[in-house]
C-alpha cells in the first residue's frame, strides 16, 4: 500500500486522543484514591482522638508506638473478625479496590476503543485509496479518449459526488468527441461533394479555353458563344461553391443563428427583388397574398437565403408567362410562408427525395445540381421550423415553411 497522508493523520490524532484519555483517567484515579486516603486518615485520627480522651494517662509517644507496631496485627484482626468486621467489609477498603479495578477497566477499554478506531481508520483509508486509484485510472482512460461510463458502487459520500461530477464531465466529453467526429465526417463529405460537383464544369471550361487558344482562326460568333458558355459555367461554379460552403458550415454546426424580430414583408420584398431579372427572362409574375405586417423572430440573413432558394426553384420549374404565389399567414402556433408555382408538378417518388442533397427531379434544368432545397431545409429546421412539399402533377407544387413560435 502506498503512503497515505490521511492514514498518518488519523493515526496521529487517534494516538493523541488515546494518550490524553489515559492521562486524564489516571489523573482522576490518583485524585479519587487520594481523597479516599484522606477520608481513611480522618477516620483513624478521629478514632485516636476518642481513645486518647478515654485514656488520658497514655502518652502520645506510646500511642504512636502502638500504631506503628505491626506485631499485634493478627491478634487485632482476629478480634475484629469475632465481631463480624472483615477486611473486605470495610467500606473505605472496598471503595479503593473498586476504584482501582474500575480505572483499570477504563484504561483497557479506552485503549481497545482507540485501537478499534485505528483499525477502522486503516481499512477506511485503504478503501478510499482504492477508490481514488480507480477514479484516477478512469480519468486517464477518459484522457485517452475511452469514454466507458462504468461507475459502480455509487453511494452518498463525498467520493460519490466526485464520481457523479466525473460522470457528467465524461458524458459531455463523449458528446463533444462524437460531435467533433461528425463534424469531421461532414467536412470530408462536403469537400468530396465540392470536388465532385466542380469536376464537370471545370472540365467544360478547360475544353472551351483549349479550343479558344488553339483555334486562332475561329469565327467571331463561335468565339462569343464559347465565352458566354465559359461565363455561365463560372457563374454556376461561384453559386455552387457558395452554397456548398454554406451547407458545410451548417453541417459543422458553426453557424450561430441570431434571434431578432424583423418585418417579413421587407424580407420577401428583398428576395423577390434579387430574383426579379431571373423571373423577367421567363416573363413570370411573382404575386403576394395573405396577411401583411407579420413580424418574425429569427435570423434575417439565413431566413432570406432559404426563402430565396425556394422561390428560385419555383421560377426554374415554372413555364414561361406564368405566375408564382407567395402566401403568408400567422396564428398562435406558427408563422406560415407558402410558395406556390403552376409548373409540371412532382411525382410521389420525387416528393420523397426532393430535399436530398444533389437530387434532381425529372423536370430539373440540365445545369441544376440539386442543392438549393437541401440548403433551405437545413436553414429552416435549425430555426425551429419545418419545410414540407405538396404537389400534383400537371397542376404545380407548393412549398410550405412553418416557423414555430416559442
Amino acid at each position: 500500500m502506498k503512503r497515505n497522508k490521511s492514514l498518518k493523520t488519523y493515526v496521529l490524532i487517534i494516538t493523541l486522543i488515546m494518550l490524553t484519555g489515559i492521562l486524564i483517567c489516571n489523573l482522576l484515579a490518583v485524585f479519587v484514591l487520594r481523597k479516599m486516603s484522606e477520608e481513611e486518615y480522618t477516620v483513624i485520627a478521629s478514632l485516636l482522638g476518642s481513645v486518647r480522651e478515654q485514656y488520658p494517662e497514655v502518652s502520645e509517644e506510646e500511642w504512636i508506638k502502638l500504631l506503628n507496631n505491626q506485631k499485634e496485627y493478627e491478634e487485632g484482626k482476629q478480634i475484629l473478625e469475632r465481631y463480624g468486621i472483615f477486611q473486605d467489609s470495610i467500606k473505605s477498603i472496598k471503595q479503593q479496590k473498586l476504584c482501582r479495578g474500575l480505572f483499570a477497566v477504563l484504561n483497557v477499554s479506552w485503549v481497545l476503543l482507540c485501537g478499534g478506531m485505528l483499525v477502522s481508520a486503516f481499512f477506511s483509508c485503504k478503501r478510499r485509496q482504492k477508490e481514488v486509484e480507480l477514479l484516477t485510472a478512469y480519468t486517464k482512460k477518459v484522457a485517452r479518449g475511452e469514454y466507458a461510463l462504468d461507475m459502480p458502487d455509487n453511494t452518498e459520500d463525498e467520493l460519490s459526488i466526485l464520481k457523479n461530477e466525473l460522470y457528467k464531465v465524461t458524458v459531455l466529453l463523449k458528446e463533444s468527441a462524437e460531435l467533433a467526429k461528425s463534424q469531421k465526417r461532414a467536412l470530408a463529405d462536403s469537400v468530396s461533394d465540392i470536388s465532385h460537383q466542380l469536376k464537370t464544369p471545370l472540365t467544360s471550361v478547360t475544353i472551351l479555353l483549349d479550343n479558344l487558344l488553339e483555334s486562332s482562326y475561329m469565327d467571331e460568333i463561335t468565339r462569343k458563344k464559347f465565352l458566354r458558355e465559359i461565363s455561365r459555367q463560372i457563374s454556376n461554379m461561384n453559386w455552387l461553391i457558395a452554397a456548398l460552403l454554406k451547407l458545410s458550415r451548417l453541417d459543422a454546426g458553426v453557424v450561430e443563428f441570431s434571434k431578432v424580430r424583423f418585418d417579413l414583408d421587407k424580407l420577401l420584398e428583398e428576395v423577390t427583388g434579387k430574383l426579379e431579372i431571373m423571373a423577367e427572362w421567363k416573363q413570370i409574375v411573382i404575386k403576394r397574398d395573405g396577411e401583411m405586417g407579420i413580424r418574425l423572430t429569427g435570423d434575417y440573413y439565413w431566413t432570406g437565403e432559404a426563402v430565396m432558394n425556394i422561390v428560385k426553384n419555383a421560377i426554374e420549374h415554372s413555364p414561361e408567362e406564368s405566375e408564382i404565389l407567395i402566401l403568408t399567414e400567422e396564428n398562435a402556433v406558427y408563422t406560415l410562408i407558402t410558395v406556390k408555382d403552376y409548373g409540371t408538378g412532382l411525382t410521389g417518388e420525387e416528393q420523397k427525395h426532393i430535399f436530398e442533397r444533389f437530387y434532381r427531379s425529372g423536370g430539373a434544368k440540365e445545369d441544376s445540381v440539386g442543392i438549393g432545397l437541401s440548403l433551405a431545409k437545413e436553414i429552416v429546421e435549425q430555426q425551429n421550423g419545418y419545410l414540407t412539399v405538396s404537389s400534383v402533377q400537371g397542376e404545380g407544387t407548393e412549398f410550405m415553411i412553418k416557423f414555430l413560435k416559442s
